[in-house]
């Protein structure tokens, strides 16, 4: 999928392990920017763009944003668990920090 890097400022063509290895390894960020907003199944939290990071190479941290604006609430996946949960190829754009 294509990646834009914005640290090194060029596009990129990357997989889904190699942006989990970029975060895990290289201390980088990952941002999907959704196509459209979407909303968990409480309809509690409403989001349209992902952060993701790594902590310690094993623990990984999602957080939402919704029109630009930060939201309080985050998630931490473990590195089995973010194969589910990570989901670029869904996005509408990728956005490498």
């Amino acid at each position: 999928m294509k990646v834009n890097d914005v640290i090194q400022k060029v596009e990129k063509d990357l997989t889904k392990e190699e942006l989990v290895d970029l975060m895990a390894n290289h201390n980088r960020q990952v941002d999907l920017i959704l196509n459209a907003p979407i909303t968990d199944e409480d309809g509690y939290l409403t989001w349209d763009t992902e952060n993701w990071t790594c902590v310690d190479g094993k623990r990984f941290v999602r957080s939402y944003l919704y029109k630009d604006r930060a939201l309080s609430d985050f998630s931490c996946y473990n590195k089995y668990d973010i194969r589910e949960i990570f989901l670029p190829e869904l996005a509408g754009e990728v956005c490498l920090r």
